[in-house]
């Protein structure tokens, strides 16, 4: 099947197509508005939740729950790493849009630094399977296009 044969399939079926782009490391990048403000997001389909950087929660307006903090025993590479939720916040990614969205909130410094070093820009957080896996997510490699359902 074609390229363009895949695009109208999926258009014809309700989905969004959401350009992406990869990093020097290889990871699918993706811009994302989060409580309206844009960040840069890593795909993730082995990521169980969508998680940003505790360092730039004041940045998308995030209310964090402080007294549901966990720790997680491993994740993003580090272990034993504190884990708070925050409730009520919105996400779009491109015409796709959730509300009252609850993002996981962990430190992402040992990750961004490596990333840093390999020639990676800076990232917000992670897109998880707690998006990819309601919307639908149909990643095109070859294009470099996530698609995603409304519903």
């Amino acid at each position: 099947m074609e390229t363009n044969d895949i695009k109208t399939l999926l258009s014809q079926k309700g989905y969004h197509a959401i350009p992406i782009r990869e990093n020097a490391a290889g990871l699918l990048l993706i811009s994302a508005k989060v409580n309206g403000i844009e960040g840069l997001f890593i795909i993730d389909t082995g990521a169980g939740v969508s998680v940003i950087d505790s360092y730039q929660a004041d940045q998308f307006r995030l209310t964090l729950q402080t007294e549901n903090t966990t720790f997680t025993g491993a994740g993003a590479g580090g272990q034993g790493l504190e884990v708070i939720p925050s409730a009520g916040n919105s996400i779009e990614i491109g015409n796709h849009v959730v509300a009252d969205f609850t993002f996981s909130v962990m430190c992402f410094k040992h990750v961004s630094q490596a990333l840093t070093q390999a020639g990676c820009e800076e990232f917000a957080g992670v897109i998880g399977v707690d998006i990819l896996k309601p919307g639908k997510a149909i990643i095109d490699y070859n294009t470099l296009t996530l698609y995603l359902s409304p519903g």
